[in-house]
């Protein structure tokens, strides 16, 4: 990213900050604040302003459907910056007749929910549905305490783990090949912790952890040692006897009644009969709540055909999944600082105390005619509005921008930044104007779409986990171990960690994040081995010597 883009974004977003519309808004939330007349494209970029104006240290945000949460993440990360990496996606959790559960499901749910409830408090900025919402899901801290934390040395009965694997939804296998398996060979376990990109092999002596390691799937072996690992719940429905005997008590139906009675596995769709407790309860007070004021799109009719090829592990009695009901959840919301953005077509809304019309517009100029889009946007900048361009194509449209006399130069109102937004939109009351890819190509970009200057796969902070690997366009392969905040000369810091061969690290700045791409070993029987760093610049000098 260059120098000029970095200065125009932070100056739209300051913009954003300081316009006295939102700065009404984030006074009025603890009572509700409508902010009718903003565009889908806008609501990122009002919600990102709303947070920072109000320094809310965490935020649900609700979308109708879950085909809009990824999207809406994306949008967020554009205006959220290096703040990007407290983005946490949380769809709804499929709740079919007759499936057991549903692993799909679980690999994008399971490292959400560890995400917000591996500290006490967090300050993870939610993106989320309206179903979703009103799901049960168990408390923190039953998720806490199911939660297996382990290190070299250990001691653990055997039989105990195997158990406490099981009821957390842990499946035992032959082999495994997928997250919430394990298998064993005698002192040996197997496991794919819920919340890890990889496997690990943990060896015994006894009831005594001797050593954990990561596995090679493709060939059975142990690699490099890790410190410790972490076993979050795999099942929805963690599986003890105060969540049983609450199952049996609030089913109505005989046979599933009598199901749940005998022990079966309690599938993840009959989470709403075991708990309570909702998204909102495991976020605190303070959060800041952003819905969306449409109605959720009604569902698809799913035939017999789509039915059969679900993934369904074990055929269990039917009974229809239990929901928030809409008056507690109008509750729930409006216990919480909120804001409704568009209109207030959603009849389940708490009614906020407050209105404020922000008038944002639609761009209903002609998509997909790059010259064209681009003359409408020569209109706004003549009469003195800024107008910032977000695309992931710069370079094609370079020439009519020189042609129009819209290149970006010190002090002009116009921004050229490298980025990936959903849709453009005009805020003519504050004299901005967004477009995107959406309306200069007639298809919009997504984060994978703004790849990095360097051979390699395309990265995003919000898609990496601990223990992923990254390559480093310098100094080679890498294990990325997170974020973290550093003091640097009085100055707090988010810094990636980046650890190489040995004892080497490294801190890297998050305005570097270019330097990173995503890797992935293809080769079967390859062991990976980390880099040292200084090791692939000495290789360069030496080859350029000869």
């Amino acid at each position: 990213t260059t120098k000029m883009a970095l200065s125009a974004r932070s100056r739209i977003r300051a913009r954003l900050d300081e316009a006295a519309p939102l700065k009404e808004a984030a006074k009025a939330l603890a009572g509700g604040v409508a902010l009718r007349g903003t565009p889908q494209g806008a609501r990122a970029a009002v919600t990102v302003a709303l947070i920072k104006r109000t320094k809310a240290e965490s935020a649900v945000i609700v979308v109708p459907d879950d085909a809009l949460i990824s999207r809406r993440a994306d949008d967020l990360a554009y205006f959220l910056g290096v703040q990007a990496t407290r983005l946490v996606e949380f769809p709804s959790r499929p709740e079919p007749d007759e499936a057991l559960f549903q692993p799909k499901s679980r690999e994008r749910r399971a490292p959400a929910l560890e995400r917000l409830l591996r500290d006490k408090k967090s300050s993870a900025i939610i993106v989320t549905s309206l179903a979703a919402l009103r799901q049960h899901i168990a408390p923190a801290a039953a998720y806490r305490a199911h939660a297996l934390h382990l290190k070299p040395g250990a001691e653990i009965a055997w039989d105990d783990l195997l158990v406490r694997l099981v009821a957390i939804g842990y499946r035992r296998v032959e082999t495994i090949k997928g997250r919430g398996e394990f298998a064993v060979r005698g002192g040996t376990l197997d496991v794919w912790p819920a919340t890890e990109s990889g496997a690990r092999r943990l060896e015994f002596d006894g009831e005594r952890l001797e050593r954990i390691g990561l596995l090679e799937l493709t060939d059975g072996r142990a690699l490099e040692n890790v410190g410790d690992v972490r076993l979050w719940p795999w099942a929805e429905t963690l599986d003890d006897e105060a969540t049983r005997a609450a199952v049996v008590k609030r089913v109505k139906e005989p046979g599933a009644k009598e199901y749940a009675k005998s022990g079966g596995d309690l599938p993840d769709a009959w989470t709403g009969y075991a708990y309570e407790t909702t998204l909102l309860d495991l976020v605190a007070e303070s959060a800041l709540v952003v819905l969306d004021g449409e109605e959720p799109a009604p569902p698809k009719a799913v035939g017999e055909a789509a039915k059969s090829a679900g993934e369904t592990v074990e055929v269990v009695p039917r009974i229809a999944p239990l929901q928030r009901a809409e008056e507690a959840l109008r509750k729930d919301v409006a216990a919480h600082p909120f804001a409704v953005v568009g209109e207030l077509a959603a009849g389940w809304l708490p009614k906020p105390k407050k209105s404020i019309d922000l008038a944002g517009e639609e761009l209903t100029i002609e998509t997909g005619r790059t010259g064209r889009v681009l003359e409408q946007a020569k209109v706004w900048v003549e009469r003195g509005d800024e107008l910032c361009i977000v695309t992931a194509k710069r370079s094609r449209i370079a020439g009519h921008l020189r042609a129009l006399g819209l290149e970006p130069k010190k002090g002009s109102n116009v921004y050229v930044d490298r980025g990936a937004l959903g849709r453009g939109f005009s805020l003519a009351k504050l004299g901005l104007h967004f477009i995107c890819d959406a309306e200069l190509f007639g298809e919009a970009a997504t984060a994978e779409d703004v790849l990095p200057s360097f051979e390699g796969e395309p990265i995003t902070l919000k898609e990496l986990a601990p223990g992923d690997y990254v390559l480093h366009a310098v100094h080679g392969l890498a294990r990325y171990g997170g974020v973290r905040e550093e003091t640097i000369l009085g100055e707090k810091r988010e810094l990636i960690e980046l650890s190489f061969a040995g004892n080497d690290r490294l801190l890297l700045p998050l305005s570097a994040v270019d330097v990173l791409s995503r890797y992935e070993s293809r080769a079967t029987g390859v062991v990976v081995e980390l880099a040292k760093m200084g090791d692939a610049v000495e290789q360069k000098r030496s080859a350029a010597k000869r």
